[in-house]
């Protein structure tokens, strides 16, 4: 299967609520139809999104900002299409004989890998998740194929001990923004060369920036971060792996349909390369922060369970770490910077990442999050928004911290049950609407004073109840009612201030 010619792009019509078909990548950048790409998992659907997106950004890089509007707007014509692919023709061939899509040819295995093991997060040896089974995916389409090829190298962790990860670290958070429809998301990810060159990546032409499977990386070679080109980053792929064809023609086991030859399993083989430093991914935010007079870049990730809001600011804000009395700065991704620049409006951002313990899969995440008209004018009021309710989270957990310990200085007995991490369980889930909806809504720009302080009195609500709501069954026992009383009290202070605050 090729990419640049065969139909494998899983998409539905009508906005994606119309009939399931395989798209071409011509069909994509040449028609006007209302797609969007509809796979059974969310992760592969980003991944999906995020491929064509470095597809046509090494294909069709737009010199300027006049020549990306019109990419925006108007489809390109056959002849743009065909000069644009004809440098890359034989990149995007899964079954190519010498140089296969993301892969090395004679990988050395002792043992074939099942193709489930491409699906991050589904169990396969020791790597196990709920309600999936090993060897439930035994054949995948070359569509599927791919899309997990491109995942596995770019966003998830590694195989393992041995094998190298992505060049934004084991597992980071893809940030992307959304348009009207396939077409439109794809372009808006597609950055300028200016806003190439401002994240300091170099851009040589397809002549000499070639994939790392058309030129392999070498055995123990040193590579410094800036010599990585811009195709080369995009589809780094940092493990020798090698598909193995199926012997019989079988239904995909993620997308179904009539029986197809595609793949079985992979073979792996660990080798051994460094890259200094940290290359300037355009589809993630980056962080930076004095770590003992050195400074540390890494790409966010998710670490914790909170939920991806909570990062908010890393995603939207560029802050410089040498502002006065920064501890540490952020550069949005690259879709994220461009789309302040270029004026627009509203802002609908695809986030998402996998949450990991090494190389296990604890959680995909996966969510939009909308932000109203206003939200590049005044970068200090998202910051303040997201401190806010991290601030109301903290006072929550905080005290009824102190309730489950109790303090034996003071003679207060504690109720023991961990209630304070079911209660930022319940905080995330009942905020999660609010803040949204506070983000997303043109007056929390316009009418600055009057949203906070509603945002802040709606979060103060919330933590109040879900403190009262998990107490209430230890309130009973008089033992436990002191310092119940007394974490509730120190709760209104903080909520309090935070209200004054707002």
């Amino acid at each position: 299967m090729n990419l640049l010619e065969d139909p494998w792009i899983p998409v539905r019509a009508d906005g994606g609520t119309g009939t399931f078909e395989l798209l071409t990548f011509r069909q994509l950048l040449c028609e006007t139809g209302n797609w969007q790409v509809s796979l059974p998992r969310d992760d592969l659907e980003l991944a999906c999104v995020q491929l064509l997106v470095c597809m046509t950004q090494v294909m069709f890089l737009p010199e300027n900002d006049a020549i990306w509007r019109k990419r925006l707007t108007d489809p390109l014509s056959p002849e743009e299409f065909a000069a644009g692919i004809e440098p890359c023709l034989d990149w995007f061939d899964l079954d190519h004989p010498t140089q296969p899509f993301m892969q090395s040819r004679g990988v050395k295995a002792t043992e074939e890998t099942p193709i489930q093991k491409l699906l991050i997060g589904l169990p396969e040896g020791n790597n196990h998740a709920f309600f999936n089974e090993a060897g439930e995916v035994r054949h995948l389409s070359g569509t599927v194929a791919a899309i997990a090829l491109f995942n596995q190298a770019s966003n998830c962790p590694s195989f393992g001990g041995g094998f190298k990860g992505s060049l934004r670290g084991g597992a980071p958070i893809t940030t992307l923004v959304y348009g009207e429809n396939l077409r439109e998301t794809v372009w808006r990810n597609v950055l300028t060369r200016p806003c190439l060159a401002e994240r300091q990546i170099p851009m040589p032409g397809l002549k000499q920036d070639r994939p790392t499977w058309i030129v392999p990386i070498q055995e123990k070679a040193t590579i410094p971060w800036n010599t990585i080109s811009l195709a080369r980053g995009l589809f780094w792929q940092p493990a020798r792996v090698e598909l193995v064809k199926s012997q019989t023609a079988m239904p995909c086991d993620v997308l179904g349909g009539a029986p197809l030859f595609g793949y079985v399993g992979f073979r792996k083989e660990k080798f051994n390369f460094t890259a200094e430093g940290v290359w300037p991914h355009p589809h993630g935010a980056m962080t930076m922060a004095l770590k003992k007079g050195q400074l540390e870049q890494k790409f966010a990730s998710f670490t914790t369970t909170a939920p991806a809001w909570t990062q908010l600011s890393e995603f939207v804000v560029a802050r410089s770490i040498n502002d006065p009395g920064a501890k540490e700065g952020s550069i949005p991704a690259g879709p994220v910077t461009q789309a302040s620049k270029l004026g627009e409006s509203g802002l609908h951002l695809l986030v998402g990442g996998y949450r990991t313990n090494k190389a296990s899969v604890l959680e995909r995440r996966h969510e939009m999050i909308s932000l109203a008209q206003g939200w590049r004018d005044d970068k200090s009021r998202l910051p303040k928004l997201v401190e806010m309710g991290k601030e109301a989270k903290k006072a929550l957990r905080g005290k009824l911290y102190f309730a489950v310990q109790g303090n034996t200085d003071k003679g207060l007995k504690g109720i023991g049950a961990a209630i304070h991490e079911t209660a930022e369980k319940l905080f995330f889930a009942r905020t999660e609407s609010l803040i949204h909806k506070t983000f997303s809504n043109e007056l929390t720009f316009r009418q600055w004073a009057t949203a906070r302080k509603a945002f802040a009195l709606e979060l103060a609500a919330h933590c109040r109840a879900i403190f009262e709501e998990l107490t209430a069954p230890y309130a009973t026992k008089p033992e436990l009612i002191p310092v119940i009383a007394l974490a509730r009290r120190g709760l209104n202070n903080d909520l309090k201030k935070l209200i004054e605050e707002a």
